[in-house]
């Protein structure tokens, strides 16, 4: 797969990862916990099995706690090294889950399979300028009908949306509150609850949304 320019870091990131000996992205310290499912748990009147698909899966970590929760999980990377990071974990510790590396800002993409649950697992972040139309567009298409989208991703501290770059290209879109709800709605969504947690830098959010 040729990767967009805006892409290849991830790439780049996950193959710096386990030349470190990481568990993981991001480091040992953020593979001991799995705080995106621990606040999807939090959730009132949350699914509690179905068909999940993670977008963004990195090395599964997310996918394998969901998997033990008993839901039907499959995740999407668009890092090779991710997703053959994530098949050996799948072998390795016998929590079953399907992997497929894919570029979610190809418009002419298809998933075929359609799912009870679409995971942001923080990729949404990841995604810049128009190629978030499509990507929003893939999520809603493979939910079933009133599935559930539900969003992890960086957030501003006011009320202005930015790029950060790195090595002179666009990394990260973090966006803020109002302007995600806004595009979600726009995407066909319904939201349902937003949460804001307050960080140093940039604040996390996450969006409880169904596919209106």
């Amino acid at each position: 797969m040729n990767m967009k320019q805006n892409y290849q870091v991830h790439e780049d990131m996950y193959v710096e990862a386990r030349e470190a000996g990481w568990e993981g992205w991001g480091g040992n310290e953020r593979m001991s916990k799995a705080v995106l499912v621990e606040r999807f748990l939090e959730l009132f009147k949350r699914p509690v099995q179905g068909k999940l698909l993670e977008l963004g899966c990195g090395e599964g970590h997310h996918c394998r706690a969901f998997q033990k929760l008993g839901f039907e999980v499959a995740g999407i990377d668009i890092s090779p090294t991710a997703i053959k990071w994530a098949k050996e974990k799948a072998r390795a510790t016998g929590v079953e889950g399907n992997y497929y590396l894919a570029d979610l800002t190809v418009a002419s993409l298809e998933l075929t399979e359609r799912y009870d649950v679409v995971i942001d697992g923080n990729c949404l972040h990841c995604i810049i300028g128009a190629d978030r139309v499509i990507f929003l567009g893939h999520v809603y298409r493979s939910l079933s009908e009133n599935g559930v989208f539900f969003v992890s991703s960086l957030c501003s501290k006011n009320e202005i949306s930015y790029e950060t770059y790195r090595d002179g290209s666009p990394y990260r879109h973090v966006t803020s509150e109002s302007d995600l709800v806004v595009e979600l709605e726009k995407a066909g969504f319904q939201v349902l609850h937003v949460s804001v947690y307050e960080r140093e830098t940039s604040n996390h959010i996450t969006v409880y949304a169904i596919k209106a």
